[in-house]
């Protein structure tokens, strides 16, 4: 349940990221046809628009983006895996907040793979990019990593990433 729970604040914090960062060159026919279905629930009918997208425009990194997310939530762990390493391929330097969540994603794919050591080096990663002032989804990569630290048996370490969450929550007044 708390995985669950977990993955999908992972996922509903990047997609509300992706959405509002994305480059308006990629507003294409295609990529918003699939969007609409993925947010209609017609999970696999985007997939055949992200697809015809990724023919026109295979580095619209947002496209390769929204297919993960997709693909998690069909269970399709290993078609996810792809997409996210072409979105972090693709995605630009600068935009450091969607990196920063793209490794987070890319971490709770390992995650489904009880790929504990990989999962905390891209939360580490996404730690290092996301900007300071980003206190929510710095709050929960930091809360994602102490689990992953306590799936591993480093509990030290998984102590220290969850004091620090519980600091960032009590610094902002937020609840996560």
């Amino acid at each position: 349940m708390k995985k669950g729970l977990l993955a999908m604040m992972v996922a509903l914090m990047a997609t509300v990221s992706v959405c509002a960062q994305r480059a308006n060159r990629y507003e294409t026919e295609n990529f918003q046809r699939a969007e609409e279905l993925m947010n209609e629930g017609k999970l696999e009918e985007s997939l055949t628009y992200f697809e015809a997208e990724l023919k026109e425009n295979p580095k619209n990194a947002y496209a390769h983006f929204l297919m993960t997310t997709v693909y998690m939530d069909l269970r399709r762990y290993e078609e996810a895996m792809l997409a996210i390493d072409n979105a972090l391929k693709y995605i630009p330097k600068g935009h450091k907040e969607i990196r920063g969540i793209t490794h987070a994603l890319k971490a709770t794919i390992h995650e489904t793979f009880q790929e504990w050591e990989e999962a905390i080096e891209q939360l580490t990663m996404c730690l290092k990019v996301l900007p300071k002032e980003n206190y929510r989804d710095r709050a929960v990569a930091q809360k994602q990593r102490a689990y992953m630290y306590y799936k591993s048996g480093r509990y030290d370490l998984g102590d220290k990433d969850y004091a620090k969450y519980e600091e960032l929550k009590e610094e902002t007044g937020l609840d996560f």
